[in-house]
């Protein structure tokens, strides 16, 4: 490995710098909250937790490496919401445990150092699959939801129905192989779209309509990480939605939205020290119950355990990221109804 990080005395707040064959790379750890590389541009809540990042003095690597993981996170990447709970074990743990893609905004910084090479990103996508296939099945089996994919799965899908059956036996047909075949997961999403709209594909491929249905426009779609999870997504959508006149789009937004707002008061109770049952969402939800959230709370709880100075920066950074996520970011969202969920973000004073 020929990179290596930069000494961190030398290296500005919010960025993370590597030398490289001699020639040294500057990273924004902000970049997928702001989406500016201008410091000037960043927020006042990003200027507080920095200087919260000041006061620390030096920083271990693996507190470096999992901050510059949180930098690549992005709530559409098919491991979200899963993403959020490696992060903040992560956290807890003070280790890199699990060096995967958790994004595509870190423009490399970790596949610079070596931690993300083929092997580990196709062994990754394996894995993802394979938890697509075994919530299908437990959809068919009409079992109870455990995981966070089997929410996403069973609340796309919706109502069991024999059409819907025909559909998730044929998707698992494809996707329960060693060997994905891409062109197969397209062209089933394809045929769902047209059953779906006859005109949504054409509008898919003519128009940016935003994720999971954008790689239908994408020119670099065997190289996308992304497009597989993304394929099937669209097509759970489309079927689980035949019989309904709801919007596709909205019904994904819901999903992403729904676990921003779950982990948000999850980790924000920590660090206000409030205690789980206290912060359970008030509002009707399809993809997280009010157990869930509980659940969710509690695992936050008790993988981040004691705070100190480093760890409640990490987490403010992790509640910050989560909240503020701007490339896929409505105008208004969910959590924007629940101040409580990122409340402890108003304590700080960036002047300080």
């Amino acid at each position: 490995m020929s990179a290596k990080l930069v000494a961190y005395e030398y290296v500005p707040l919010g960025f993370e710098m590597v030398i490289e064959n001699t020639e040294g790379k500057i990273w924004n750890l902000w970049f997928n909250v702001q989406l500016s590389d201008d410091p000037e541009k960043w927020d006042n809540e990003v200027r507080s937790i920095n200087n919260l990042q000041r006061k620390l003095g030096d920083l271990n690597v693996n507190h470096r490496l999992i901050r510059a993981q949180m930098a690549e996170f992005c709530r559409v990447h098919p491991l979200f919401p899963e993403s959020i709970a490696i992060l903040y074990k992560e956290i807890g743990e003070e280790k890199l445990s699990k060096p995967v893609k958790v994004g595509c905004e870190g423009r490399d910084l970790l596949d610079s150092l070596g931690h993300h090479d083929s092997e580990s990103l196709n062994k990754q996508q394996k894995e993802i699959l394979k938890s697509y296939c075994e919530s299908l099945k437990k959809w068919l089996d009409k079992d109870d939801r455990e995981s966070s994919t089997d929410s996403k799965v069973f609340g796309f899908l919706g109502t069991f129905t024999k059409l819907k059956k025909e559909w998730v036996e044929n998707l698992i047909s494809l996707i329960d192989k060693d060997k994905l075949v891409l062109s197969s997961i397209q062209s089933l999403a394809e045929e769902a779209f047209k059953k779906k709209d006859k005109g949504l594909l054409r509008k898919a491929r003519q128009n940016y309509l935003g994720r999971p249905f954008n790689c239908f426009k994408c020119e670099e779609c065997a190289r996308c990480g992304c497009c597989s999870t993304m394929f099937i997504d669209s097509t759970l959508l489309c079927i689980g939605t035949l019989d309904e006149k709801g919007s596709i789009f909205t019904e994904f937004r819901r999903f992403i939205q729904e676990n921003v707002l779950a982990y948000s008061l999850a980790i924000n109770s920590w660090l206000e020290e409030h205690a789980p049952e206290n912060i359970i969402q008030s509002t009707t939800p399809s993809y997280i119950t009010k157990e869930q959230a509980l659940e969710i709370a509690n695992d936050v709880h008790s993988s981040l355990g004691d705070k100190d100075e480093v760890e409640i920066w990490l987490t403010a950074c992790l509640l910050k990221t989560i909240k503020s996520n701007q490339r896929w970011h409505r105008p208004t969202e969910l959590i924007d109804s629940f101040p409580k969920a990122t409340s402890w973000l108003k304590t700080l004073d960036p002047s300080v």
